[in-house]
């Protein structure tokens, strides 16, 4: 506001001194009572412009030192602050106006520097204010990230703890379980035997189908059992250099792949030998594949690739299956977690905690429709 005030005084006593010189000596140039340095000159230049009327300085003399004044409040407009007007020997009025534009320009110099040192100090304000900035956001990232940490290890400790008692459990329900199983499928082996070639199984038929189907349940009951004890017995693994080749083979032929499903294997030659337990890995994989081959009831493809990649071996399995919802993504791999009419949900459980001891990790992409894709990602060398 100051700064635009001071513009528009030296304007009106620019034009004033231009009509001077032009000899129009009715001008008078208005005082503002402030007492500065502009009614100063003003005040000055009004005594010049009487004095001029009155004809008691010589024209000449007074256009060159009025030309001599216009010319330095012209380059002072112009931002050159260095500019100053020469003072004569005759201490007349226009060495008094030349003082005052002298006056007038220190103070308008005192001021562009006091701007310019108010600009550094909000410059160096403004760069003091960003660093601060910037340390607060990384403080901020540093916080988040210890309590995604944070957050991670409790779940992973609840994790495990649910999964030493669910495995308790398992174990003991598995032991308890599988003796008095085993004595009912053998009295249904020796009941059916019996009645197969006797007069009641001639006469009811049905009697023998329906021992069939106890032998069904009975072998369905089993393979939960043996969940349930798969599960409770899974240790640190037992690691040694492994062709994962031989591994997904061995996988392969412990799985039956009906022939409606095209099979396909994608392994990349001379793949490097890997530190795992073959034996659980191999569990691993056969579970895969199994719920990839019940994914495809009516036919479709599987694939099995391999690659190393830096450190690690990536093992993929995919299916071109019904695909899991997004919403049961996140909860597969918990404990007693099914989609299935039958199972108990422990495969997939079983087969993360084993891949989390081996210090890899396992992912899972899937589209409704479409299919599923399992990837399994295992250090080369055990840690």
């Amino acid at each position: 506001m100051g700064k635009t005030l001071g513009k528009e005084r030296i304007n009106e006593i620019i034009e004033a001194i231009i009509k001077v010189a032009r000899g129009d000596y009715s001008v008078q140039i208005k005082l503002t009572g402030k007492n500065d340095e502009f009614d100063s000159i003003a005040m000055g230049l009004n005594m010049m412009i009487d004095d001029l009327k009155a004809g008691t300085v010589g024209l000449e003399y007074a256009a060159n030192r009025i030309e001599e004044i216009i010319n330095v409040i012209q380059k002072v407009a112009r931002g050159d602050y260095t500019a100053a007007c020469e003072l004569g020997s005759q201490n007349d009025i226009f060495d008094a106006l030349g003082i005052g534009t002298n006056m007038m320009i220190d103070d308008i110099r005192s001021g562009v520097e006091e701007l310019h040192q108010t600009n550094e100090e909000l410059r160096a304000a403004n760069e003091e204010l960003r660093a601060t900035e910037e340390e607060l956001r990384a403080s901020n990232e540093e916080l988040e990230a210890a309590n995604e940490e944070i957050r991670e290890t409790q779940e992973q400790l609840i994790r495990s703890e649910r999964l030493a008692a669910i495995g308790q459990l398992a174990g003991g329900v598995g032991h308890e379980l599988r003796n008095p199983l085993g004595a009912i499928k053998n009295a249904a082996y020796y009941i059916k035997g019996k009645i197969a070639k006797s007069e009641l199984g001639q006469k009811e038929p049905r009697v023998v189908e329906f021992l069939e189907i106890m032998d069904e349940e009975i072998n369905s009951s089993n393979k939960i059992i043996n969940d349930l004890l798969g599960f409770s017995r899974v240790g640190k693994p037992s690691v040694a250099l492994t062709r994962i080749e031989e591994v997904i083979d061995d996988a392969i032929s412990h799985t039956p792949v009906p022939e409606g499903i095209e099979l396909t294997k994608k392994l990349i030659e001379n793949l490097p030998e890997i530190e795992i337990d073959a034996a659980q890995i191999r569990q691993v994989l056969v579970n895969m594949i199994t719920n990839a081959v019940q994914a495809m009831p009516g036919g479709g493809k599987l694939t099995i690739e391999a690659r190393g990649k830096d450190d690690f071996m990536e093992v993929a399995v995919a299916d071109t299956g019904c695909g899991i919802p997004e919403g049961v993504i996140g909860k597969i791999f918990d404990p007693l977690f099914t989609t299935k009419a039958k199972g108990i949900g422990l495969g997939l459980a079983v087969c993360k905690s084993i891949i989390d001891r081996h210090g890899g990790c396992i992912e899972v992409k899937s589209r409704v429709g479409e299919g599923t894709i399992f990837s399994i990602k295992l250090p080369l060398k055990a840690t």
